[in-house]
């Protein structure tokens, strides 16, 4: 009888440990998988920082005194481009693909009180002044 119960008891004891190792190589994996995210986050968090500083040094003296802050101000996303979307623009090869719309805030107190600026994903070239509602 002693045998039998000491038999269980070590079974139960061997496979708390093999599910214990199990678990911590799943966490190890997630950390990784995490980690190799992070990285992605870091780089497209960069890239963003250098589109508006790029485009920010492209922008006239006029528009930059309009815009309220610098060039870490804007917020980036991308679109797709459409006719209604952008304004005094003649090349019109951007319209239906995808590129950065970078938000400024601007020093108006009124409504509208931002400027949206659209550039190529590529180049980081400055294409033109959004529509504002």
């Amino acid at each position: 009888m002693k045998k039998i119960t000491l038999f269980i008891l070590s079974s139960c004891l061997l496979l708390g440990l093999f599910a214990c190792s199990t678990q911590n190589k799943q966490a190890k994996n997630s950390d990784d998988q995490n980690t190799v995210g992070n990285n992605e986050q870091v780089n497209e968090e960069k890239n963003e920082n250098d589109v508006r500083r790029i485009v920010w040094e492209q922008l006239s003296a006029k528009q930059k005194e309009w815009i309220d802050g610098t060039w870490m101000d804007g917020k980036v996303s991308k679109v797709t481009l459409n006719e209604y979307m952008i304004t005094e623009i003649d090349d019109k090869s951007y319209e239906g693909k995808e590129v950065y719309l970078i938000d400024f805030p601007t020093k108006s107190k009124g409504s509208p009180n931002n400027v949206i600026i659209y550039a190529d994903v590529n180049t980081f070239e400055y294409i033109g002044n959004g529509l504002l509602d």
